[in-house]
Formats: structure tokens, C-alpha cells, sequence
């Protein structure tokens, strides 16, 4: 299996704080290019960029990301949840 943090909730986040993708991507330091692509589940943030993007909103892991399994076979999806509990796709 293979373990995916996905930016689900930071288009949601980044619109509630009145931030452009360009102002989001000037101030976490990265290419005005990166943040359309984890809007867009193209690429996935790394554990420095996931503390940047927390502390820059001040929320939680939640609030923002999905961990997800991958089964590398057959693509098949278990979005993990806090709770312990397991939802497959």
C-alpha cells in the first residue's frame, strides 16, 4: 500500500482567507504553479509544507488533508479517518 496526504480542504481555506493561489504560493515560498496542483490532487504537499500551510491558517491536520492507502495493483482507495475508522472507495 502506498500512503497519500491529499489538500482536500486548501482551496476551501485558502478562499475563506481572502488569499489568491499567487499570494498563497508567495508566502509558503513555493512556484505559483505548485498550489493549482494540490487544489487539483495532482501533487501532494510534504510534511514541511503541510506545518507551513497548518500554521499559516492555524488549524488542524483535518482541516485540510485526507490521508489516503493506495493499493498500488488495483488503485483501489481507503481514505483513513481520525477516528481509527477506514472508508473504502
Amino acid at each position: 500500500m502506498n500512503v497519500e496526504v491529499r489538500a482536500v480542504g486548501l482551496r476551501g481555506m485558502r478562499e475563506r482567507h481572502g488569499l489568491t493561489q499567487r499570494e498563497l504560493a508567495r508566502r509558503l515560498g513555493v512556484t505559483q504553479n505548485y498550489i493549482p496542483a494540490l487544489e487539483a490532487g495532482t501533487r501532494n504537499p510534504g510534511p514541511k509544507l503541510r506545518q507551513s500551510l497548518m500554521q499559516l491558517f492555524q488549524c488542524d491536520f483535518e482541516d485540510l488533508f485526507q490521508v489516503v492507502m493506495v493499493n498500488p495493483v488495483d488503485k483501489k482507495e481507503q481514505v483513513l479517518r481520525p477516528e481509527g475508522r477506514v472508508r473504502t472507495g
